[in-house]
């Protein structure tokens, strides 16, 4: 690939992320997320400029190139471990721990060494060197850098691979595969650019990574619930109306409508932060129950869910909404929660010609009676 086209790739990719950045700062939403979120944007658009002005510079003759070709590789160098850093404040937020001060502190100690090492370099030629026909090379310590680098990288990268493999579920599932998605194009990016010289390298696929994981972000708040990453209740109307149309004699359409017991209980005496872990656990076992089956599920609102699918009778329907409670009764046997964490299911079958709001009208109303029989069974 020619310098030119490189460079006109990295001005590409600079104007799009500015333009995030900025839709990012104008948003009323300033959560620590959204912060880290705009640090990496920014650092990459520093990434990517810093790029295009190394490839000017290198290998050029005229007063100051030397020295000029150094800063930009001490800057640049110093950065890519400054936004591994930054990337593995991002994952540990996005999975719920607290970012304190002093957690900011102990995560970018290694960019600050690292950025002391690249300047004294700049003398040393520790990390790299310049020679006076001004081309770059790596210095005898480059493999420090390397671990720098991709250490930081490699490490976020573990832990998000920890936290799926135990099975944690502070958050959505679907959060979590986004963020390890985030991963893989700059990775390739890395490697090509290792046997193909010239080829757009980590930084501008990062760039990709970036548009790609704000662009699921804006799908969220459109469609998604924040707190659990399901759909929204404003997404039934349009998937309803086309499910009405796939109704057939062998298969007929089911609303069921749930919600957790004693769920005030939970915020009144844990708190509301001990009640959105039990809102995203719920959702994650009403998600798995969804597996291989046709249908939609929905935070509906509070502690309610809808899941609206497709069943052969009423027989099938029933067996689908005990297999709901086995699920909180094996998360129950396996977890040991603190508080009550069950969930009480009514459900409807579609009728032709029947509007929405009356199906989800007859399933709360199933729902309520549902709640009554158990608590008389008490």
């Amino acid at each position: 690939m020619s310098t030119a086209i490189h460079i006109e790739l990295n001005a590409l990719c600079i104007l799009m992320l500015y333009a995030i950045a900025h839709q990012t700062l104008a948003n009323v939403n300033q959560q620590m997320n959204r912060v880290l979120f705009r640090c990496l944007v920014y650092g990459v658009i520093a990434q990517l400029a810093l790029d295009i002005l190394w490839r000017l510079i290198e290998g050029r003759v005229f007063p100051g190139a030397v020295l000029a070709n150094r800063v930009v590789n001490a800057l640049y160098l110093s950065a890519g471990v400054i936004l591994g850093c930054i990337l593995y404040l991002y994952v540990l937020e996005t999975l719920g721990y607290p970012i304190t001060r002093r957690l900011q502190t102990l995560m970018m100690l290694p960019g600050l060494l690292f950025l002391g090492l690249n300047i004294v370099s700049v003398w040393t030629g520790w990390i790299f060197t310049v020679s006076p026909e001004n081309i770059y090379a790596h210095g005898p310590l480059f493999w420090l850098q390397m671990i720098g680098t991709y250490g930081m990288m490699g490490l976020s990268l573990t832990h998000l691979i920890f936290y799926i493999l135990r099975g944690v579920d502070r958050v959505p599932r679907q959060t979590v595969l986004s963020l390890l998605s985030f991963y893989f194009i700059p990775i390739v990016g890395a490697v090509v650019s290792l046997f193909y010289t010239g080829m757009p390298g980590a930084w501008t696929c990062s760039a990709v990574s970036l548009v790609l994981v704000y662009l699921y972000d804006q799908d969220n708040e459109i469609v998604r619930d924040g707190l659990t990453g399901l759909n929204n209740r404003k997404t039934l109307s349009g998937v309803y109306g086309e499910y009405v149309k796939q109704v057939d004699p062998q298969r007929a359409l089911y609303l069921f409508m749930m919600d957790l017991d004693s769920f005030k209980q939970i915020n009144d005496t844990m708190g509301h932060p001990v009640g959105d872990q039990a809102l995203v656990a719920a959702a994650n076992l009403l998600s798995a129950s969804m597996v291989g089956q046709k249908g939609i599920l929905v935070r509906y609102g509070g502690d309610e869910f809808l899941i609206m699918a497709f069943f052969e009778d009423d027989r099938a329907a029933e067996a689908f909404r005990q297999s709901i409670g086995r699920g909180f009764a094996e998360y129950r046997q396996k977890h040991s929660p603190p508080y009550t964490f069950s969930v009480s299911v009514g459900y409807t079958r579609y009728r032709g010609g029947m509007a929405l709001e009356a199906l989800v009208e007859e399933a709360d109303e199933a729902l309520y009676r549902e709640k009554q029989r158990v608590k008389a069974k008490r």
